[in-house]
């Protein structure tokens, strides 16, 4: 379900006694199901259900059918994606939930690293498509917050029980809000089905206040007469609705009335 990567420009740079150390304190620590995948080949560990290594062995549909079954069985993978710089880790890269740059000299790099990822999902279909077929129709964006999602570290017993915190702590963050996403895909669904007549009374029956019904109503009559297709404009206040409150929702209709008001005038 929850996918973490380890990574480090240099080799030999303890990437994999890192990525191990962090599997084995969350086996230890947590009730939670852990797997383990090495991009590399590691000489002393078995291979098992859930401890894989070799995966660049593996061809790219392989690794997808894997890793998507693991995603599945357990709660937090740990991805070891050290080896050698390859197209094969990079395409994995952007899948993770949060990335780890070994080493805090690396920290400018890890920035970097963060950056092309972040662009090469943008125009790289083949992992446009790794992404996909993963997780559906949704595209996974790396937190804004570089400082927190992006790091370097020393190896050291302390830190390993700080890491194995943050990804605990950031399993359940995300556990949390995926369960909200998938309830709010579900109303949004149900608002989709309201005839547009009828949508302040559709939402009212949903739950949601009149008055802020009536208004989300109203705002996207005024997007669909400017014209935004209905659906567009319903996708893009939906999180205004549930987001917002009254007076902020109506705050920002307020100001996209007085400005399309303005652009009339010239």
């Amino acid at each position: 379900m929850y996918m973490v990567g380890f990574y480090s420009p240099k080799a030999k740079s303890g990437v994999t006694e890192m990525s191990l150390s962090i599997y084995q304190w969350l086996k230890k620590n947590t009730f939670l199901k852990v797997a383990f995948i090495s991009y590399g080949v590691l000489e002393k560990e078995e291979i098992s259900n859930d401890f894989i290594h070799g995966f660049s062995n593996l061809s790219l549909i392989e690794q997808k059918r894997k890793v998507k079954q693991l995603k599945k069985e357990f709660d937090i993978i740990i991805y070891d994606a050290s080896s050698q710089l390859s197209e094969g880790v990079l395409k994995l890269l952007p899948i993770v939930d949060r990335l780890f740059i070994v080493g805090d000299e690396n920290r400018d790099f890890a920035v970097k690293l963060h950056e092309i990822i972040q662009f090469d999902k943008l125009f790289d279909n083949s992992v446009k498509n790794f992404i996909a077929h993963l997780q559906g129709n949704k595209t996974f964006i790396l937190r804004e917050n570089m400082d927190q999602r992006v790091i370097g570290f020393t190896n050291s017993k302390k830190e390993t029980d700080d890491i194995g915190q943050m990804i605990y702590t950031d399993y359940v963050t995300f556990y949390i809000e995926r369960k909200l996403i998938e309830k709010n895909k579900k109303v949004f669904n149900k608002i989709k089905k309201i005839p547009r007549d009828e949508l302040y009374i559709g939402l009212y029956e949903l739950g949601i206040d009149f008055e802020k019904a009536l208004l989300f109503h109203q705002y996207i009559t005024l997007r669909v007469a400017l014209g935004q297709p209905y659906d567009e404009a319903l996708t893009n206040m939906f999180p205004f609705l549930i987001n917002y409150s009254f007076e902020e929702l109506l705050e920002k209709f307020q100001n996209e009335l007085f400005f399309i008001t303005k652009l009339q005038k010239y």
